[in-house]
């Protein structure tokens, strides 16, 4: 489980406890056993069931979300379009590797996941919010699908241009890329990065773990969405969602395909930082070809 698969369970858990009268407490995973992937964020979440709570017999509501069953995913629609070749899942081939797609839930609506920080976290925060700055990713994680990766370059153009009117910090995993000429933070676990994402102004990167964790600490955020899954499905109203224009989500997980690319290449530098001047309420630049 992915910490952005991760963080939208807790906000389903979170929405399915607060909708239930009887407040019981809410297990994630299959329905038997509960998903123990990322235990880091749970700290402080009461309302979360444990394996413990289980044996003990205790009532609770289930979120069956756990690896190659995500409630946003339609399995249904993809064995459908499989056909004839469904039996070959019973030989251990993925619906995705058969595929080579996602098809998506299109009713399916994310959270924000409720947060707990710790003291130590918590000052982190108070440190970091006495200098606004702009928390910017440009590269999607390994072995994340292609077809999510806006181009790198403008991101730089993007980080350059606004570092002009706020400072912009690179915040990436200790093993990422670095983006030459950018200051970094280099957190030292995911929780640490949600501290930061906390003190930000504005968060800008592609659709992933860090848009979901700019959700749960409630920062503004331009996300980069292209073609490969649509805010309808992963976005929070409260950010900035750029498709290139895209009217369906392709789910390609084999290379960049043709409509990603196309679709990415129509988001422009001059998009995101309309967004996120927008978004930071600092003055819009008028551009040399409209003056």
């Amino acid at each position: 489980m992915s910490y952005g698969d991760r963080l939208m369970a807790i906000g389903d858990a979170w929405k399915q406890h607060q909708a239930d009268p009887l407040r019981r407490k809410v297990a994630i995973g299959d329905g038997r056993s509960i998903d123990a992937a990322q235990p880091d964020l749970l700290w402080g979440l009461d309302f979360l069931a444990t394996q413990s709570d289980l044996a003990a017999g205790l009532p609770v509501s289930w979120v069956h979300s756990y690896p190659h069953h995500r409630p946003y995913i339609d399995y249904a629609a993809m064995r459908r379009e499989l056909g004839w070749r469904r039996h070959l899942v019973h030989l251990g081939f993925g619906l995705t590797r058969l595929l080579g797609h996602y098809s998506y839930n299109l009713n399916y609506r994310p959270t924000p996941a409720p947060i707990r920080f710790k003291p130590e976290e918590l000052a982190l925060t108070a440190e970091w919010r006495q200098r606004p700055f702009v928390a910017l990713e440009p590269f999607i994680k390994a072995g994340a699908p292609p077809s999510k990766q806006w181009p790198v370059e403008r991101f730089a153009q993007v980080a350059r241009q606004l570092a002009g009117e706020i400072p912009v910090y690179q915040i990436s995993a200790p093993d990422s890329p670095v983006l030459e000429g950018l200051a970094q933070i280099r957190p030292r676990s995911f929780r640490e990065s949600l501290a930061y994402l906390r003190a930000a102004r504005l968060y800008i990167g592609p659709e992933g773990g860090l848009h979901h964790g700019a959700a749960a600490v409630g920062t503004r955020a331009v996300v980069i969405y292209g073609g490969f899954t649509s805010p309808l499905i992963t976005g929070y109203d409260f950010q900035a969602q750029l498709t290139g224009g895209a009217d369906y989500a392709c789910g390609t997980r084999r290379g960049m395909c043709p409509h990603c690319a196309a679709l990415l290449d129509r988001i422009t530098v001059d998009e995101v930082l309309g967004e996120a001047r927008r978004l930071l309420a600092l003055p819009s630049v008028q551009r040399a070809d409209e003056a």
